[in-house]
Parts: structure tokens; sequence; C-alpha cells
């Protein structure tokens, strides 16, 4: 059998989250946008931009404990279709080896976390002097969690089922948890400026969010013993005997997906497979010792703070995103089993050609002989719910130093999107319309090291949170990379007083007075 057959039936159930995109060298920016309200929504308010409106932006990750990178082409290559000549095929395509791919075997669990985040259309509006602002944000949210597996499961999933070193073994007490997530999401932020003491100034923001959720496929395999055997009269063809089985599997069906739309009935009503809200919560302080030092002159009002600078010395921000879950509830689309099983065989037959998350959905559900249409279930997925604190550091001109924190606040139950705990440090040289920065970062849940490079030139933002892993420095086990595309609107500087005006009709009567 295939790894993809492999792939599918271990992740699904027989052997038998992801994390929240930072954008570690962009979010805690100063221009950072409608980007920065899904770290905190705090930075809504006092903004740099009297309109900020993000066009597109996109983030992909991958980030596991088992398999290094070795290759001697990078993962940015790839994706730039810039691989040299020498690693590839008379036709043009990439060779891939198995080399390529370096086991990291200690008797640990394994775990594999990958998706992005599309960020759409959104906006960011100040207003009443820009002690208040106004965001609506657009996302569309996909990740992949294979946590909790068995060392010996992972050699599977990685290798597949036609590996002869894996065949005619018993595997005992195997584990594995699986969660696939794709929802929208639709957020409306409201900040303001609660506090202004010439030094002390406080910000305060929330966000509302409107959840749709299109697509899921979970699993959690409790327990399985199995064996790889092969078929004595086609020595091609193997097949799975599941000798134990306890394990509960669930998932949308394909139409959910396939009915995608934008009509307010599918967005708010009972159209799509679940729905739900959800909301984050943020504050922001700064200290301002020299606030005197950022204000201008506008007529009639005389001085006021400058909104086009930054006026901090230090700015500590606090907030807890992704409060909420996912309710998949309508049984049209969803499906969820609860097996125990003595013993059961997935044949070469009936995988062969499940090539599609559906049909090798089906392929499961006909080698356990069950039929989950007979009785729909529905369930809730938690969001990655998590907690950050930053530390924002002006040092002098456009140089700062930033400081985050953010802690994961959800459990093990592998039905949650399980986020990913990061304590990063990042410089940055920041100025309107130019800014660079470079995150160092314990990520993974604090378990690696990376190093980030990002910078924002014009309307245009580019980075990844993980340079070495994108550019296939050392043998990096994860990698990341995003982008986004913005149309900056900054505050208008205060108009001259008007300066008396008359006809010349006027004029000529004063001068006969």
């Amino acid at each position: 059998m295939s790894n993809r057959f492999w792939m599918i039936v271990v992740g699904l159930l027989a052997c038998v989250q992801g994390r929240a995109q930072h954008w570690l060298g962009i979010s805690s920016s100063n221009y950072a946008g409608t980007n920065a309200l899904f770290l905190n929504p705090a930075h809504a308010a006092d903004s740099r931009h009297k309109l900020y409106i993000n066009l597109v932006g996109n983030d992909i990750f991958l980030a596991n404990n088992y398999i290094r990178w070795a290759a001697p082409y990078s993962m940015f290559g790839i994706m730039t279709n810039t691989v040299p000549k020498k690693y590839r095929s008379e036709r043009g395509a990439i060779v891939w080896k198995e080399e390529y791919y370096q086991e990291r075997l200690n008797g640990e669990r394994k775990h594999l976390h990958a998706g992005g985040d599309l960020r759409g259309p959104s906006l960011l509006y100040s207003f009443n002097n820009n002690r208040f602002a106004i965001g609506l944000t657009s996302r569309g949210r996909y990740a992949m969690s294979l946590t909790d597996v068995t060392e010996e499961t992972a050699r599977v999933i990685r290798f597949g089922t036609d590996n002869k070193d894996l065949q005619s073994k018993d595997f005992r007490n195997q584990q594995a948890q699986l969660n696939t997530n794709g929802f929208l999401e639709m957020g409306m932020t409201l900040g303001a400026v609660v506090a202004d003491y010439d030094e002390h100034f406080l910000k305060v923001g929330a966000t509302v969010k409107r959840l749709v959720g299109v697509y899921n496929v979970h699993a959690d395999v409790r327990n399985t013993d199995h064996r790889i055997a092969v078929e004595s009269l086609n020595r091609e063809r193997e097949f799975i005997i599941v000798q134990n089985l306890d394990a509960t599997y669930g998932y949308t069906t394909g139409a959910a997906f396939d009915n995608i739309g934008l009509s307010p009935k599918f967005l708010f009503g009972k159209a799509s497979a679940g729905g739900s809200w959800g909301a984050d919560l943020g504050v922001v302080y700064e200290y301002r010792p020299e606030f005197n030092e950022y204000t201008r002159k506008v007529p009639k009002r005389g001085k006021e703070p400058d909104p086009n600078k930054n006026k901090y010395k230090f700015r500590v921000s606090a907030a807890i995103t992704d409060i909420g879950r996912l309710n998949y509830k309508n049984l049209n689309y969803t499906r969820e089993i609860d097996v125990q099983r003595a013993r059961d065989e997935f044949s070469y037959s009936e995988f062969n050609m499940a090539n599609t998350t559906p049909l090798a959905v089906a392929a499961v559900n006909r080698s356990l002989s069950v039929n989950p249409d007979d009785a729909p279930q529905a369930f809730k997925v938690g969001l990655p719910t998590a907690a950050n604190i930053s530390f924002d550091y002006h040092y002098k001109g456009p140089w700062y130093v930033n400081a985050i924190w953010v802690q994961g606040l959800r459990g093990k139950n592998y039905m949650n999107i399980r986020p990913q705990s990061v304590l990063a440090v990042t410089p940055r040289y920041e100025t309107r319309w130019i800014e660079v920065s470079a995150p160092v970062s314990l990520y993974d849940n604090y378990r690696a090291v990376a190093v980030g490079l990002a910078a924002r030139i014009g309307p245009i933002i580019v980075g990844t949170d993980h340079f070495t892993g994108l550019f296939g420095i050392g043998k990096p086990q994860g990698a990341d990379f995003y982008f986004g595309l913005f149309a900056p609107i900054f505050h208008r500087k205060p108009k001259e007083a008007i300066k008396c005006w008359f006809p010349p009709y006027e004029k000529l009567l004063k001068r006969k007075r």
C-alpha cells in the first residue's frame, strides 16, 4: 500500500492542533494595522493610520519533532521553483529521495502541526481625534495537527506499509490524535483610549468574531494493536490486521465543503456545517516621559498629540485571544463514530483508489462495517485560546526591541485546536514606509529555537518566523512564511488658518472710507 493510504488509515483511526499564527516580525509594529488586532485588539486605538486597508495576506507553517529536512535544496527553492538543475530529472521535475528526510528516534511521542492563515479584505478606521477606532476583519484559517503519536506508528506513517522492515511485526498499545480544521472568521473590533494623563496612557480593545466551520476530520486512537501483512498471491499488496481497536473518529461530509458560500444564510444562519461566536480582549499601557515633544499645533485648538508619531518609551500589552469554540451541529454534514473492535482488516482493494478524503472516509466506514448516516452526531472544537504579554521598548529614533510571550490555554483534549506557545525577542528598525525586524524565538511549545526575518516596504509585507527552516540552513524541523499587501492612509497635517478675504468691491469701499 502507498504512503498516502497508510497516512489516511493511520491518521483517521487505525493507529489511530494547529497553532495561532503570530507573524512575530510584524504584529508588534506600530504600522501593523489590522495585522496587530489578531495579537491584541487594543492596538486599534491611537493608530498611526487614519485608515488601513488590508487587501490580502497569508501565512503557511510547519513544525514537527520527528523529521528533519536534509535535502540539498530548500523549501524556499521549491516554493519559488528555483531548485538547481542538478536536483531535477530530465523532464525538469524536482527529485525527492528518502535520505532527504532524517528521523529523530528517541522513544518520545511525535507530533506535527501544519496550516495557514489567509487574511482577506479588512480595514481599520480611526476617529474622534484618534481616541477611538473600529476594525472589520476577515480570515480563512486552516490547520492540521497529528499529536501524541507513538514512535512506531510515526515510522509507519513515514515509510508506508510497503516498507519491509515494518512488515510482519506486531505493533502494541499504539496511540495517536488527529485534528484538522478549516473555518472562516469575520471580526469587528472596537478600540478606545480610556486614560491619557500625560506620561501615562491606557487603551483597551475587544473583538467579536463570527466563526463558520466548513471542514473537520478528527480521530482519537486510545489504543490499538495491529500488524502489516502481505498477500500470499501478490507480494506487492499489503493489508493491515487490526487485533484490537479503541477509537473515536469524526468528520464533516464532502458536501459541507462543496457548499461553501458567502450568503447571509451560510455565514450567519444554519446552512454551514458549524458556526458560533468568539472573542478577543486586550489592554495596552504606554509610558510617555517626553509626551510634550510629540505634539503639534492645530488652528483654534492649540496643541494636541501628533497622531503620526509614537510617543512611548516603553509599551506593555496583554490580551486573551480566540475565546470560544466551533459548534459543528448541522447533522446534514457532521458524523462521529465510536469504535471498539477485537479484530478487523483494512485491505488493499478497499483503499487502492481512495485518493481523496471523502473516498478514504468511505473506505474506513466499509472496513469497519459502520454507517454513520444512520445516527449523525454533532461535535465541538475549541478555538486555540491563548494569553499573550508583550513588552516593547523604544531605544532611540527608529530602533525598537520587542519581547513577547504567548501561552496556550487549551488543555490536551484532542478536539481542541491547540495553540503553540512561543517566547520571542524581536529587534526592529521601524519608519513610516520601511521596517525590518529579526525575531529570535522559542517555538513549538518552547521546544525549538528559530530565527526569523521580516520586512515592510511601502504597501508590502514579507517575512518568516523560521528563516533557517525556509532556506534549509542546518537540518530544520519546521518552516514558516507570510506575506501581505495593504493600503495605508495616514493622518493629515492640520490645515493652516484661513486668512480673511474680501471681494474687490469691498476692498474698494474700505479704501474710500
